[in-house]
């Protein structure tokens, strides 16, 4: 176990590690605020001498640019969120629509295993799992959520549109995930995808949604992944001219361009066109200005914005993808 440290001690250790501090007085409240591991542990790596064994930084490196990418990571996750949640609401109503009109909006009746792709052991059980957390989530949020209560107290069920509303992402993702086939290509034809290539971007679209829900890192998202999980290969890829080699494309696949990518299919032209935009603004223009030690390019390649990932916007997706 490492021993607990002043701020006092954890800049005397910084300079040991050849980190400089223009203004230590700012350094103090950002450590006493925000804390050593957030931001040290959190955004060193871009800053270490690679030549070193231990924790060197680069000659010139400030602890102000250790703040500046920690504070570019955090607005990315500010810009992100919205429209994460704003793809959450789309699929839900989606997914609802299309089940609800084959099932009905009585969850005595709807939450059956005849309802479901139940075929097969592995189906079976994925099926009633889901099943019975549902009824779980129905039964905690009766007495609290005042819509659940509401419908339960007067018509003695709950609609699948009400129950979603308290459904996390991954549990809408499962619900889809048990879905007949037929069903999930009318949901997924709506955004343009195949179910499968649809199941994978909303998977990899919710792990972000919650790490940005959370205030976790996510500009090194594929550096920070024990198993990887990218999305598939789509023809946007081609599209924007990603280079392969043979295991794939070399980028943008489990890293920030594969969340805009996947995010494409879900938003709406002029969000999209903005979010691109606002991206760019925070990297090229403010995290850009602050970086002296390493170039933002540095960056950048760490995120897979490589190429023409600022034209993405202006990409027309195919009719299925």
């Amino acid at each position: 176990m490492k021993s607990y440290k002043t701020v006092d001690e954890q800049i005397s250790l910084l300079k040991s590690r050849k980190m400089l501090f223009p203004d230590e007085r700012l350094a103090r409240m950002v450590l006493k605020y925000e804390g050593y591991y957030s931001i040290v542990n959190g955004y060193k790596a871009p800053f270490l001498d690679s030549t070193m064994q231990e924790d060197i930084y680069k000659s010139g490196t400030t602890f102000n640019e250790l703040v500046a990418l920690s504070s570019f990571d955090r607005k990315l996750r500010e810009i992100l969120l919205p429209e994460l949640l704003r793809i959450e609401h789309s699929i839900k109503n989606c997914v609802v629509d299309n089940f609800s009109r084959n099932h009905g909006h009585d969850h005595t009746s709807y939450l059956r295993p005849d309802s479901f792709n139940a075929t097969g052991f592995k189906n079976f059980k994925r099926v009633n799992t889901l099943i019975f957390e549902l009824l779980k989530l129905i039964d905690k949020q009766s007495q609290t959520h005042g819509a659940i209560k509401h419908y339960l107290d007067k018509y003695g069920s709950v609609p699948l549109w009400v129950l979603a509303k308290v459904m996390t992402f991954g549990k809408l993702n499962s619900f889809y995930g048990c879905m007949f086939r037929n069903e999930k290509e009318a949901v997924s034809r709506q955004f343009k995808l195949k179910s499968e290539k649809f199941k994978s971007l909303i998977d990899f679209m919710a792990v972000f949604r919650n790490k940005c829900a959370h205030d976790e890192r996510i500009y090194c998202y594929i550096k920070d992944q024990d198993k990887p999980r990218p999305i598939p290969n789509l023809i946007i890829h081609e599209r924007i001219g990603i280079p392969k080699n043979e295991k794939g494309y070399k980028y943008g696949t489990q890293d920030i361009l594969a969340l805009l990518i996947s995010m494409k299919y879900f938003l709406q032209g002029d969000r999209y066109r903005t979010l691109i935009r606002r991206i760019d603004y925070a990297l090229n223009q403010k995290l850009s200005s602050r970086l002296k030690t390493i170039p933002c390019s540095n960056i950048t390649a760490i995120m897979g914005l490589l190429g023409d990932w600022k034209n993405l916007p202006y990409i027309d997706l195919p009719i299925i993808d």
